[in-house]
């Protein structure tokens, strides 16, 4: 008995050690302990020994949902990042953030930043600062949201380590007390998101932050990785839960302008689809076999809707998961179906999509020159009918 459970023990790993599901741009797709990690590829200890996955697209925990976007104080950046932290002083061309994910400040450029939060956001506020309604205004300015709700309009001039200098327009600058304020959003036209050139990493952390890094390594049990916004940070493996590599083998289809969309209401106008959100502007969130997951990038579609796409040969493979979205799709109904130049592939799970869990889709793209995604009514029409394809993504060859 004592000899079996040691046996075991070596092949599937100690008890605190964490599963992750690697995907590469090859077929190859394995499950277990992480063993090594770079932006090209990730081993992990699989029952038959260590196993490589070269050309990485994603990898993810096994026994753990992603987690949705963090709900407390935070940085979002012009990138579309979101960390956890603190906002602690700056100056008039970077402030100073104290990130819960690292130890030490991170010196990040105004003009990569899209807003703080110095508190919790309220439950209603829009996922992106782009419709927050505070921070809208013509002409655009940077935006100081009192506690009290009272906005200011102007010019962010510094900041210091217990408040900022902001002057509103036609006045003289003065000084903002941090404990004031809720959040402080940035002059849209300024804004200059910092996409590396090559290939890079989006972490997703458990408290929710999600972060880019231009490297990633696997050192002493935690992920080292060079963040765009700061310095070198050592996340133990325990807090990652999800890896995606963009800008290399994997092309995202919301990355992608459709060769021709079309769009209809089951009344009326239809429901325009949205690059990286639900139709109703929200994040995208699947029900997985971990849980309810949050995704950052995908496509958000309702009844009636067809996208279709130029692959035009260049690609191998095209994957997505596919649901009823968790929130809002719960006692919605479709009809699902992919169409590779016009022939419907053979996935009769989506032909009646119901609430649940999310349809994995893996399909051989080779040779290919159109790919469509075709969202129908359901039974009872488009209720509640949102339909996410969380990871869609096409493999280059």
């Amino acid at each position: 008995m004592h000899t079996t459970f040691i046996t075991l023990a070596l092949v599937l790993g100690a008890p605190d050690e964490h599963t992750f599901a690697t995907t590469g741009a090859g077929d190859a797709a394995h499950t277990g302990p992480l063993v090594s990690l770079s932006l090209e590829s990730a081993t992990v200890r699989a029952p038959a020994g260590a196993r490589a996955v070269g050309g990485l697209v994603s990898l993810a925990r096994a026994d753990q949902p992603r987690p949705p976007f963090p709900t407390g104080a935070q940085l979002i950046s012009t990138s579309g990042e979101r960390v956890r932290g603190a906002l602690v002083g700056g100056d008039a061309k970077a402030l100073a953030f104290r990130p819960a994910c690292a130890e030490g400040d991170w010196k990040v450029p105004l003009d990569a930043v899209a807003a703080v939060w110095l508190v919790a956001p309220p439950a209603d506020t829009p996922t992106d600062p782009a419709k927050y309604t505070w921070l809208n205004g013509t002409p655009p300015r940077d935006v100081l949201l009192y506690r009290n709700g009272d906005t200011a309009r102007g010019s962010v001039a510094a900041f210091g380590p217990e408040g900022v200098t902001f002057a509103t327009d036609g006045g003289a600058p003065r000084a903002v007390p941090f404990k004031d304020l809720a959040a402080v959003g940035f002059n849209p036209r300024f804004a200059r998101p910092r996409k590396p050139k090559g290939a890079y990493a989006r972490l997703t952390l458990a408290d929710g932050t999600r972060f880019d890094a231009t490297a990633v390594a696997l050192k002493d049990g935690e992920v080292v990785a060079k963040p765009v916004l700061g310095p070198e940070v050592a996340i133990p493996i325990a807090k990652v839960i999800a890896l995606d590599v963009l800008q290399s083998g994997a092309v995202y289809l919301s990355d992608l302008k459709p060769a021709k969309s079309e769009v209809s209401g089951f009344v009326g106008a239809g429901w325009p689809w949205v690059a990286d959100r639900t139709v109703r502007g929200n994040p995208l969130r699947v029900l997985t076999p971990a849980g309810e997951s949050t995704f950052d990038r995908g496509l958000g579609t309702h009844p009636r809707t067809t996208l279709t796409y130029a692959l035009n040969g260049e690609y191998v493979r095209f994957e997505a998961l596919v649901g009823l979205d968790a929130g809002t799709g719960k006692r919605g109904r479709a009809s699902v179906r992919v169409l590779l130049d016009g022939k419907p592939a053979d996935l009769p799970d989506l032909k009646a999509l119901t609430a649940g869990l999310a349809v994995p889709v893996k399909l051989d793209v080779r040779g290919a020159k159109e790919l469509a995604l075709e969202v129908d009514f359901g039974p009872t029409g488009d209720v509640q009918g949102d339909v996410n394809w969380v990871g869609a993504r096409v493999i280059r060859k």
